[in-house]
């Protein structure tokens, strides 16, 4: 049986070998796919400003995985951080993104159960390169950084989910359940309602699963 080019990409985690390739590939498929960032016009560059540090900040925590191939070219990666240290962030927001921010602190509001340090990770970002769309990269990351989770002791993996693949993944074939929702249609901030033409999916959901 000959064997998938996902056979030839190994998951670890992400260190500083990698982590200038994982940044770039996160912020252009955000930029370019992500329908919060194209509502907002956010631009490569602007993009890259102002998530450098946070970026930077949770792949310090070491939970964060990358799939690299065997010449060492990033594949994919998926950006973890302690839930506790994501509701508590007190980095300062341009105005650009202020929506955005707004818009996830909503939903992290409507999520009832607390934790203390150690107990929720929340995948943050993942991106996969297009050359390994569809041979189940982004599940394998997961799966890999769950186990990871659970010998670091976290209890519960938490996803906010803004696109119809990953709703498809976590909700329907890896069993994780929606706990929080905000409607993009009837979302404001300043008056304004920023992501009202987003249709696909209709809203920004919080996923639960326990390790």
């Amino acid at each position: 049986m000959t064997g998938s080019k996902t056979d030839k990409i190994e998951i670890i985690t992400l260190r500083d070998l990698h982590f200038a390739q994982s940044f770039a590939l996160a912020t252009e498929v955000f930029v370019h796919g992500s329908s919060l960032h194209k509502a907002l016009g956010v631009t490569l560059l602007e993009y890259c400003d102002y998530l450098r540090p946070s970026f930077a900040a949770m792949v310090d925590e070491g939970l964060s995985t990358v799939a690299v191939d065997s010449s060492g070219e990033v594949m994919g990666c998926l950006i973890w951080a302690d839930f506790f240290n994501h509701r508590y962030s007190s980095q300062k927001t341009p105005d650009k993104f202020k929506p955005l921010v707004a818009l996830t602190e909503a939903l992290t509001a409507k999520y009832t159960r607390s934790f203390a340090r150690g107990e929720g990770m929340l995948a943050d970002m993942a991106a996969v390169a297009q050359t390994a769309a569809g041979q189940g990269l982004y599940q394998r990351m997961r799966l890999a950084a769950e186990a990871h989770a659970r010998t670091r002791g976290f209890r519960f993996i938490l996803s906010e989910l803004s696109s119809v693949r990953t709703l498809h993944v976590l909700l329907n074939k890896m069993g994780h359940k929606a706990v929080a929702e905000i409607a993009f249609a009837q979302f404001e901030h300043e008056g304004k309602r920023p992501f009202a033409a987003i249709d696909s999916p209709p809203s920004l959901i919080l996923s639960e699963c326990m390790l």
